[in-house]
Formats: structure tokens, C-alpha cells, sequence
């Protein structure tokens, strides 16, 4: 603006309104990154331990005191994480919470099925269940990033 209390002009609007714009986008570009992690955390985590549940339940070693315990440490940790983010994109707690608790809901079952229906284990069971387990939370780091 050219002097202080009159209007700016359409071209001075559209350029303070075009770097108000761009500011607020790089502040919420990178929002989505930590969340996407969280879910790709998860991802990993939850296929490698429906495998690893296989093994030590067909060796015999306690195997749903392990992945229950990693688990809960798993969903402390995602909670957690989004505390420490200082901007988020609109949607962000439904989003991420709904995202969140369908994971864990899926890894639950999972966890259940494989001890009570496979208590010896079985690759037939565990590789499928990895396999979505990875799936569901790669889906929603991504839909996390779309956002």
C-alpha cells in the first residue's frame, strides 16, 4: 500500500491477499507430514509383528503378550506425536483420530483371530493379515497427505 489509511487499490489487494495465501499454505504444507509417518509407522510395524506372531506362536513363546504390549506402545506413540504438532490442516483431529482407531480396531482383530483361531500360527492367516495391516495404514498416511 502506498500511504496509510486508504484503501489499497485491486492490484495491491490481489497481491496482499496472493502473499497472505501463500503464507498460510507453507504454513500447513508440511502439517502433514509427521501424521503420515505415524500411519507408515504403523504400517510397518503392524505387518512385521502379524509375521513375527507367526514365528514365535509356531516356536511357542509367548507371542500375544508381545505384540498386545507392542501394541499399546504403538498407540501411545501415535497419539503422542500429533500433541507436538504446531499446525495442522483443517479436518486434521477427525481425520487422523477416525484414520487412528479404525488401525488399531483392525490390528485388535487381527491380534484375537491369530491367537484364538491359529494359536500354533499359520502363514496362511498372518501373511494376508500383514499384508492389510499395511495396506490400511499406508491408505491412511496417504489420505493424510491428500489432505
Amino acid at each position: 500500500m502506498s500511504q496509510p489509511g486508504i484503501s489499497p487499490s485491486a492490484a495491491e489487494a490481489r497481491e496482499l491477499l496472493a502473499r497472505a495465501e501463500g503464507i498460510g499454505t507453507s504454513a500447513t504444507s508440511a502439517a502433514s507430514w509427521p501424521a503420515a509417518m505415524v500411519f507408515n509407522s504403523l504400517a510397518m510395524l503392524g505387518s512385521m509383528l502379524m509375521i513375527g506372531l507367526h514365528i514365535v506362536a509356531h516356536t511357542g513363546y509367548g507371542a500375544p503378550l508381545l505384540a498386545a504390549t507392542v501394541g499399546i506402545w504403538a498407540a501411545i506413540n501415535a497419539t503422542i506425536w500429533p500433541l507436538m504438532q504446531r499446525t495442522t490442516k483443517t479436518g486434521f483431529t477427525r481425520r487422523f483420530l477416525t484414520s487412528l482407531l479404525g488401525y488399531m480396531g483392525l490390528y485388535v482383530i487381527a491380534l484375537l483371530v491369530g491367537a484364538f483361531a491359529f494359536p500354533h500360527g499359520s502363514l496362511a492367516y498372518y501373511i494376508p493379515a500383514a499384508a492389510v495391516l499395511a495396506v490400511i495404514g499406508l491408505a491412511a498416511a496417504f489420505r493424510e497427505l491428500r489432505a
